[in-house]
Protein backbone atom coordinates (compact mmCIF):
# COMPACT_ATOMS: atom_id res chain seq x y z
CA UNK A 1 0.00 0.00 0.00
CA UNK A 2 1.29 3.42 -1.07
CA UNK A 3 1.93 5.64 2.31
CA UNK A 4 1.35 9.00 0.42
CA UNK A 5 -0.36 12.33 1.62
CA UNK A 6 -1.11 15.79 -0.30
CA UNK A 7 -2.38 17.92 3.05
CA UNK A 8 -5.00 20.82 1.98
CA UNK A 9 -2.50 23.66 2.14
CA UNK A 10 -4.28 26.86 3.52
CA UNK A 11 -2.73 29.45 5.79
CA UNK A 12 0.88 26.96 5.84
CA UNK A 13 1.90 29.24 2.96
CA UNK A 14 3.09 31.51 5.37
CA UNK A 15 5.19 28.93 7.05
CA UNK A 16 9.21 29.55 6.48
CA UNK A 17 8.41 25.82 5.20
CA UNK A 18 5.95 23.54 4.59
CA UNK A 19 5.01 19.95 2.98
CA UNK A 20 3.16 19.92 -0.52
CA UNK A 21 3.19 16.51 -0.31
CA UNK A 22 4.89 13.22 1.23
CA UNK A 23 5.19 9.63 0.45
CA UNK A 24 7.26 6.64 2.16
CA UNK A 25 8.48 3.07 0.99
CA UNK A 26 6.34 4.05 -2.40
CA UNK A 27 6.95 2.04 -5.71
CA UNK A 28 7.72 4.38 -7.87
CA UNK A 29 6.46 4.63 -11.62
CA UNK A 30 8.19 6.38 -14.45
CA UNK A 31 7.83 10.30 -14.45
CA UNK A 32 8.80 12.21 -17.50
CA UNK A 33 8.46 15.90 -16.88
CA UNK A 34 9.57 18.04 -19.70
CA UNK A 35 8.37 21.27 -17.88
CA UNK A 36 9.84 20.01 -14.84
CA UNK A 37 7.46 20.18 -11.40
CA UNK A 38 6.34 22.79 -9.44
CA UNK A 39 8.25 22.40 -6.54
CA UNK A 40 11.30 21.37 -5.01
CA UNK A 41 11.37 17.47 -4.79
CA UNK A 42 13.84 15.60 -2.43
CA UNK A 43 13.80 11.97 -2.80
CA UNK A 44 15.48 8.57 -0.91
CA UNK A 45 16.16 5.74 -2.30
CA UNK A 46 15.28 2.32 0.04
CA UNK A 47 14.88 -0.97 -2.79
CA UNK A 48 15.90 -1.62 -6.01
CA UNK A 49 17.22 0.71 -8.53
CA UNK A 50 16.46 2.96 -10.57
CA UNK A 51 17.73 6.10 -13.14
CA UNK A 52 17.11 9.92 -13.15
CA UNK A 53 18.00 12.13 -16.39
CA UNK A 54 18.63 16.18 -15.91
CA UNK A 55 20.36 17.83 -18.97
CA UNK A 56 21.29 14.97 -20.81
CA UNK A 57 22.91 13.53 -17.84
CA UNK A 58 21.77 10.07 -16.42
CA UNK A 59 22.23 9.09 -12.67
CA UNK A 60 22.09 5.47 -11.63
CA UNK A 61 20.24 5.25 -8.52
CA UNK A 62 20.98 2.41 -5.98
CA UNK A 63 19.52 1.91 -2.43
CA UNK A 64 20.89 4.70 0.32
CA UNK A 65 21.27 7.29 -2.49
CA UNK A 66 19.25 10.66 -1.98
CA UNK A 67 18.31 13.06 -4.79
CA UNK A 68 17.41 16.58 -5.12
CA UNK A 69 15.46 18.04 -8.14
CA UNK A 70 14.66 21.74 -7.95
CA UNK A 71 11.30 23.37 -8.93
CA UNK A 72 11.18 23.98 -12.66
CA UNK A 73 13.83 21.49 -13.74
CA UNK A 74 13.19 19.43 -16.70
CA UNK A 75 13.80 15.60 -15.20
CA UNK A 76 13.07 11.99 -16.20
CA UNK A 77 12.93 8.89 -13.41
CA UNK A 78 12.15 5.18 -13.95
CA UNK A 79 12.94 2.05 -12.53
CA UNK A 80 15.59 -0.36 -14.22
CA UNK A 81 14.75 -3.32 -11.73
CA UNK A 82 11.64 -5.38 -11.00
CA UNK A 83 10.59 -2.47 -8.34
CA UNK A 84 12.02 0.46 -7.10
CA UNK A 85 10.79 1.91 -3.71
CA UNK A 86 11.22 5.89 -2.56
CA UNK A 87 10.66 7.88 0.08
CA UNK A 88 10.24 11.42 -1.29
CA UNK A 89 8.82 14.99 -0.36
CA UNK A 90 7.75 17.54 -2.82
CA UNK A 91 7.23 21.45 -0.36
CA UNK A 92 7.85 25.12 -0.49
CA UNK A 93 7.55 28.02 1.90
CA UNK A 94 8.57 31.57 2.01
CA UNK A 95 12.12 30.49 2.96
CA UNK A 96 12.53 27.33 1.21
CA UNK A 97 13.95 28.00 -1.62
CA UNK A 98 16.17 30.59 -0.50
CA UNK A 99 17.60 29.21 2.23
CA UNK A 100 18.63 26.19 -0.34
CA UNK A 101 20.13 29.12 -2.59
CA UNK A 102 22.16 30.01 0.50
CA UNK A 103 23.36 26.60 0.55
CA UNK A 104 24.29 26.35 -2.66
CA UNK A 105 22.25 23.15 -3.00
CA UNK A 106 18.85 24.54 -5.52
CA UNK A 107 20.16 22.38 -8.16
CA UNK A 108 19.92 18.80 -9.11
CA UNK A 109 22.23 16.72 -6.52
CA UNK A 110 22.83 13.09 -6.41
CA UNK A 111 24.81 11.68 -3.70
CA UNK A 112 25.30 7.82 -3.28
CA UNK A 113 26.15 5.44 -0.94
CA UNK A 114 25.30 7.97 1.64
CA UNK A 115 23.45 6.69 5.38
CA UNK A 116 19.98 7.67 4.82
CA UNK A 117 18.12 6.33 7.44
CA UNK A 118 18.28 9.45 9.68
CA UNK A 119 16.51 11.05 6.39
CA UNK A 120 13.96 7.73 5.98
CA UNK A 121 13.28 8.65 9.81
CA UNK A 122 12.35 12.06 9.87
CA UNK A 123 9.98 11.74 6.53
CA UNK A 124 8.11 8.72 8.63
CA UNK A 125 7.72 11.66 11.24
CA UNK A 126 6.57 14.38 8.91
CA UNK A 127 4.22 11.34 6.82
CA UNK A 128 2.48 10.50 10.38
CA UNK A 129 2.19 13.55 11.94
CA UNK A 130 0.06 15.40 8.75
CA UNK A 131 -1.85 11.98 8.47
CA UNK A 132 -2.76 11.81 12.38
CA UNK A 133 -3.20 15.71 12.54
CA UNK A 134 -5.38 17.22 8.86
CA UNK A 135 -5.81 20.74 11.05
CA UNK A 136 -2.28 21.65 12.39
CA UNK A 137 -0.21 18.69 10.58
CA UNK A 138 1.66 20.47 8.46
CA UNK A 139 2.27 23.59 10.99
CA UNK A 140 4.07 20.82 13.67
CA UNK A 141 5.55 19.03 10.30
CA UNK A 142 7.11 22.39 8.98
CA UNK A 143 9.85 22.26 11.55
CA UNK A 144 10.45 18.77 10.57
CA UNK A 145 10.79 19.74 7.24
CA UNK A 146 13.46 22.26 8.28
CA UNK A 147 15.57 19.14 10.01
CA UNK A 148 14.95 16.79 7.09
CA UNK A 149 16.66 20.06 4.81
CA UNK A 150 19.79 20.07 7.52
CA UNK A 151 19.75 16.49 7.08
CA UNK A 152 20.62 16.89 3.34
CA UNK A 153 22.79 19.41 3.85
CA UNK A 154 24.97 17.11 5.81
CA UNK A 155 24.56 14.54 3.41
CA UNK A 156 25.17 17.26 0.45
CA UNK A 157 28.30 18.08 2.40
CA UNK A 158 30.03 14.79 3.13
CA UNK A 159 29.24 15.35 6.88
CA UNK A 160 28.09 12.88 9.33
CA UNK A 161 24.59 13.33 10.79
CA UNK A 162 25.93 13.88 14.45
CA UNK A 163 27.86 17.34 13.21
CA UNK A 164 25.06 19.29 14.03
CA UNK A 165 22.66 17.30 15.05
CA UNK A 166 22.18 19.90 18.59
CA UNK A 167 22.05 22.95 16.50
CA UNK A 168 19.35 21.60 13.70
CA UNK A 169 17.08 20.85 17.18
CA UNK A 170 17.55 24.08 18.18
CA UNK A 171 16.66 25.90 15.74
CA UNK A 172 13.86 23.43 14.84
CA UNK A 173 12.29 24.16 18.57
CA UNK A 174 13.11 28.20 17.51
CA UNK A 175 11.04 27.67 14.86
CA UNK A 176 8.50 25.91 15.88
CA UNK A 177 7.76 28.65 18.56
CA UNK A 178 8.40 31.53 16.48
CA UNK A 179 5.20 30.51 14.45
CA UNK A 180 3.39 29.30 17.76
CA UNK A 181 4.20 32.27 19.98
CA UNK A 182 4.51 35.35 17.32
CA UNK A 183 1.72 37.36 18.43
CA UNK A 184 3.47 37.39 21.79
CA UNK A 185 5.99 40.32 23.17
CA UNK A 186 9.16 37.51 22.27
CA UNK A 187 11.89 38.43 23.30
CA UNK A 188 15.73 37.39 22.02
CA UNK A 189 16.23 35.88 25.27
CA UNK A 190 12.95 33.72 24.99
CA UNK A 191 14.20 32.59 21.75
CA UNK A 192 17.86 31.75 23.02
CA UNK A 193 16.16 29.69 26.34
CA UNK A 194 14.02 27.97 24.18
CA UNK A 195 16.80 26.34 21.85
CA UNK A 196 18.76 26.03 24.65
CA UNK A 197 21.64 28.18 23.98
CA UNK A 198 23.39 31.51 23.96
CA UNK A 199 21.69 34.50 22.17
CA UNK A 200 25.09 34.69 20.49
CA UNK A 201 24.87 31.56 19.55
CA UNK A 202 21.54 31.47 18.03
CA UNK A 203 22.01 34.35 16.61
CA UNK A 204 25.20 32.69 14.88
CA UNK A 205 22.87 29.93 13.62
CA UNK A 206 20.38 32.45 12.19
CA UNK A 207 22.77 34.08 10.07
CA UNK A 208 24.70 31.38 8.98
CA UNK A 209 21.09 29.25 8.01
CA UNK A 210 19.06 32.14 7.04
CA UNK A 211 20.95 35.40 6.89
CA UNK A 212 18.85 37.22 9.35
CA UNK A 213 19.27 37.32 12.77
CA UNK A 214 16.52 36.04 15.02
CA UNK A 215 14.48 39.18 15.74
CA UNK A 216 14.52 39.94 12.14
CA UNK A 217 13.72 36.53 11.32
CA UNK A 218 10.43 36.64 13.83
CA UNK A 219 9.25 40.08 12.23
CA UNK A 220 9.07 38.59 8.79
CA UNK A 221 7.09 35.65 10.06
CA UNK A 222 4.47 38.79 11.57
CA UNK A 223 4.73 41.08 8.32
CA UNK A 224 3.43 37.24 6.32
CA UNK A 225 0.91 36.55 9.33
CA UNK A 226 -0.35 40.38 8.83
CA UNK A 227 -0.01 40.32 4.86
CA UNK A 228 -2.34 37.14 5.30
CA UNK A 229 -5.12 39.23 7.67
CA UNK A 230 -5.02 42.56 5.49
CA UNK A 231 -6.37 40.45 2.66
CA UNK A 232 -8.74 37.93 4.42
CA UNK A 233 -10.00 39.72 7.32
CA UNK A 234 -12.55 42.83 8.41
CA UNK A 235 -10.33 43.72 11.17
CA UNK A 236 -8.83 47.11 11.50
CA UNK A 237 -5.16 47.79 10.60
CA UNK A 238 -4.35 48.46 14.12
CA UNK A 239 -6.21 45.66 15.17
CA UNK A 240 -3.80 42.98 12.95
CA UNK A 241 -1.15 45.11 14.32
CA UNK A 242 -1.73 43.85 17.43
CA UNK A 243 -2.35 40.44 16.63
CA UNK A 244 0.61 39.82 14.83
CA UNK A 245 3.00 40.71 17.65
CA UNK A 246 3.71 44.82 16.93
CA UNK A 247 3.32 47.26 19.67
CA UNK A 248 0.84 49.89 17.93
CA UNK A 249 -0.24 50.41 14.27
CA UNK A 250 2.73 53.13 14.23
CA UNK A 251 5.56 51.02 14.33
CA UNK A 252 3.21 47.93 12.30
CA UNK A 253 2.99 51.02 9.14
CA UNK A 254 6.97 51.74 9.66
CA UNK A 255 8.24 48.02 9.58
CA UNK A 256 5.35 46.85 7.06
CA UNK A 257 6.66 49.75 4.48
CA UNK A 258 10.17 48.73 4.73
CA UNK A 259 9.69 45.53 4.06
CA UNK A 260 6.65 45.36 1.56
CA UNK A 261 7.77 48.84 -0.27
CA UNK A 262 3.96 49.79 0.48
CA UNK A 263 2.02 50.98 3.58
CA UNK A 264 -0.32 48.08 5.29
CA UNK A 265 -3.51 50.43 3.53
CA UNK A 266 -2.11 50.21 -0.01
CA UNK A 267 -1.40 46.23 0.58
CA UNK A 268 -4.81 46.28 1.07
CA UNK A 269 -5.85 47.81 -1.01
CA UNK A 270 -9.71 49.32 -0.96
CA UNK A 271 -12.34 47.56 0.43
Amino acid sequence: MQKEIFPIIGNEKELPFYVVGIGIECWQYPVNRTGGYEYPQLFVAREGEGEVTVGGDTSKITPGTAFFIPAGCPHEYHSTSESWILDWVCFSGTYAVNMLEQWSLNRYRCCAGCDTERMHRIMSKIYYTIKSDKLYGNHYASAQLYDLLIEYRMIADNRPSSFSSGNTAALAYVLQYIEEKYASQIKLGDLAETAGVTEQHLCRLFKKNFGLSPMEYLTKVRIQHAKEQLIYSPKTIGEIAVDTGFPDSSYFAVVFKKQEKLTPGEYRGPR
